[in-house]
């Protein structure tokens, strides 16, 4: 189990919950079957299974509302086209389940080979005890304090009637947890796995409790226990991938030698919309050109087109299996909006900060890089294309052709850039 749970750390879930009996079964599954960790990627969704991120030792994604079936479905995606096998699991609550049902519908019905535990504790517990829509009739929550009035979705059902072929139910406090995990995670095809409990923190405090509550609640409502449905069903979509002819994958080639002495960061702070994540995707692929190992995180607010843009860009000789800077050790600032963003952390960072000149609150080296502000990505390809020139860990030339297609003028601030001729 430690090869996959943190067992340093004090899970942060209320006494008598099941979500850490899931998280321990799903590691000791895990280990059992042998996974590597970093052959897996275990995604979770909002409320408290959210919480999960911190305590896993495999790759983690913590998604929006409803979206972590999306975002898994996409990776196992992914790793059809690239060939190399993952594990991929999803743990996700009663409120992000419904509220991204047809999510976890259309995962069903294409038969992604993705891996579902929905811890259903019948209401919304992170945001104070609200019934969902899997809430049982006449279970009181902050929400129907006089019990819910209303029928709860049978999700099981609703599953099966898009063929999804591996369904089952069953307690957290069950034995049988690890083993029925064990058996969905080997299935080859999209499985779900129902694990019922009860959220002690809002659901004992309005229902009376006792050690057959739930098996009650389940066998009034007709919801059986037990691996309801495993059955074959082709898992077509990556035969298809490999059949459609017009399918074209873009690659980018090792075709430079680079120049890169030490792993270093830089973060790229600017204003949406001025071209901050393209300038550094062009850097990132350009560096790849290079033989350099590259991530890149984008951070930007849910008005897109307006406000601040972040890039956080790590250039290493070797494989980089996390994303994120602690501390970078290049920042390029080229807008009030980015500066605003980043502002509380410069204070934290003894970096190298090069900065628009528009920024008055940092003094250093500056150029104008907004002189280019009429030309589509023009002020950050600036910043970048300066930057190359004061660390020359590619060739410029590299950088400069991977721009080409987008047209003279914006080759023409590249250059310019590059020669300082501000």
């Amino acid at each position: 189990m430690d090869r996959f749970l943190n067992t340093n750390l004090k899970l942060p879930y209320c006494k008598g919950c099941g979500h850490p009996l899931v998280l321990r079964a799903l590691a000791n599954a895990l280990e059992e079957i042998n996974v590597h960790p970093l052959k897996c990627a275990i995604i979770t969704d909002i409320g408290c299974v959210g919480l999960a991120d911190r305590y896993l030792k495999t790759h983690t994604v913590h998604t929006l509302h409803g979206r972590s079936t999306a975002i898994a479905a996409g990776i196992k995606m992914a790793e059809n086209i690239e060939g190399e096998e993952i594990k991929v699991i999803v743990l996700i609550g009663d409120g992000g389940a419904t509220i991204g049902l047809l999510h976890l519908v259309e995962a069903a019905r294409m038969n992604i080979d993705i891996n579902i535990l929905l811890h259903n504790n019948f209401l919304y517990g992170m945001t104070g005890g609200q019934h969902s829509s899997l809430t049982p009739i006449g279970f009181k929550t902050r929400t129907t304090p006089h019990g819910n009035p209303f029928p709860s979705m049978d999700i099981i059902s609703l599953l099966d009637s898009v063929k999804a072929p591996f369904l089952a139910r069953v307690l957290a406090q069950d034995k049988n947890l690890k083993e029925i995990i064990k058996e969905a995670i080997c299935f080859k095809g999209f499985s779900f796995i129902e694990i019922v409990e009860i959220c002690t923190g809002y659901g004992s405090r309005f229902n009376k409790i006792d050690k057959r509550i739930v098996e009650q609640i389940l066998e009034r409502e007709g919801k059986k226990l037990g691996i309801i449905k495993k059955e074959d069903r082709e898992y077509i979509f990556k035969k298809e991938i490999k059949e459609y002819k017009d399918l074209e994958i873009s690659f980018v080639e090792e075709k430079y030698e680079a120049n890169l002495k030490e792993d270093f960061s830089i973060l790229i702070a600017g204003s949406a919309g001025e071209g901050v994540q393209f300038a550094s995707e062009i850097l990132s692929k350009s560096a790849i050109s290079s033989g350099i190992y590259v991530t890149q995180k984008n951070d930007v607010p849910i008005t897109v087109s307006s406000g601040f843009s972040v890039s956080e860009l790590k250039f290493s000789k070797k494989e980089i299996n996390y994303t994120g800077i602690e501390k970078p050790d290049f920042v390029l600032i080229t807008s009030n909006d980015g500066f605003s963003r980043i502002k509380e952390k410069l204070k934290k960072w003894d970096t190298k900060i090069i900065a628009d000149e528009s920024i008055k609150e940092i003094h250093g080296e500056k150029r104008n890089f907004r002189k280019f502000q009429n030309i589509r990505s023009g002020i950050n390809i600036s910043a970048i294309s300066f930057f190359l020139k004061i660390n020359p860990f590619i060739s410029f030339e590299i950088f400069f052709e991977s721009l080409k297609k987008y047209g003279e003028e914006i080759l023409d601030v590249a250059k310019k850039s590059y020669e300082d001729k501000f």
